[in-house]
């Protein structure tokens, strides 16, 4: 049975690399851990869509040992105690309550504590509003087992479906041909789905200081793409199918967004935003 983490209780844990390893230890033989990290706030109408959805995708994974854990920003909504409900009825659902908003608080805060204390080998993140389809996590993994450090999922390869309405098309092709333009990097067709999969090894080469996890924007999302690839990841890209968000409502800001996209090309071109090593 899994148990509700706050933020607090996970700040009050020993992060050493001695303990990390301890705990997180997979013996010989068995199946990796592959844990999905799903930030929220204020999702109640589809979280528990989502956390079925995900553990469904169990069967078509074999090799991997599939969990959730939702990294909540403290919702008001009831998303918390929908989860909490739900991770008392099986061990596979994780809750950790990160106490204030932002996705990159979320994703970064969920990914440590997947790996420090659910012993997650590998890590996927996806949007907990059902803009990204649970059915892709079997290909996400395949790509995984096949020694890719980092699979992306791209709306612009062959095969993905992009149902989204045309000022988020055009948000999604400018921001990526800014990035790609800007930062001289070739490859990677979509920096700014947060729809991926990665391996513990390459998450813990990045440095925390480098991928702006305590911004308020969406800013994390391509910055840690980019920190991925400059750790030498070997990555690819998968097709993907994006909906538009059928329930809830959204928290971007978009034009923040883009303002927070140039001002990082800028200085990454300037140099001063260079990651830490």
């Amino acid at each position: 049975m899994s148990k509700k983490t706050s933020a607090e209780d996970h700040r009050r844990q020993d992060f050493s690399a001695a303990n990390r390893v301890s705990r997180t230890e997979i013996p010989r033989g068995h199946r990796l851990r592959a844990v999905v990290v799903a930030p929220t706030y204020d999702e109640k109408e589809s979280i528990a869509d989502l956390i079925a959805a995900v553990l469904a995708q169990q069967q078509h994974v074999p090799e991997f040992d599939l969990h959730i854990l939702v990294a909540d920003g403290h919702s008001q909504d009831g998303t918390l105690e929908i989860v909490q409900r739900l991770a008392e009825t099986s061990s596979k659902i994780h809750l950790l309550d990160v106490e204030e908003r932002g996705i990159g608080v979320g994703l970064y805060k969920g990914f440590q504590h997947a790996i420090d204390w659910l012993g997650a080998e590998v890590l996927i993140e996806i949007d907990a509003d059902f803009q990204h389809n649970p059915e892709d996590i079997p290909r996400f993994l395949r790509e995984i087992s096949r020694g890719y450090d980092v699979v992306s999922g791209s709306r612009f390869v062959a095969g993905s479906n992009f149902r989204m309405p045309f000022f988020r098309l055009t948000l999604s092709v400018g921001a990526n041909q800014m990035i790609r333009m800007m930062l001289g990097l070739k490859g990677v067709t979509d920096f700014t789905t947060s729809y991926r999969a990665f391996t513990k090894e390459i998450f813990l080469k990045v440095s925390p200081e480098s991928v702006a996890w305590q911004e308020k924007s969406f800013i994390f999302v391509p910055v840690f793409l980019v920190r991925l690839l400059e750790c030498g990841a070997r990555a690819t890209e998968i097709s993907m199918t994006e909906h538009p968000r059928s329930r809830g409502y959204s928290k971007m800001s978009y034009w923040r967004y883009i303002l927070d996209i140039f001002r990082f090309a800028i200085k990454y071109r300037l140099g001063s935003n260079a990651p830490s090593r």
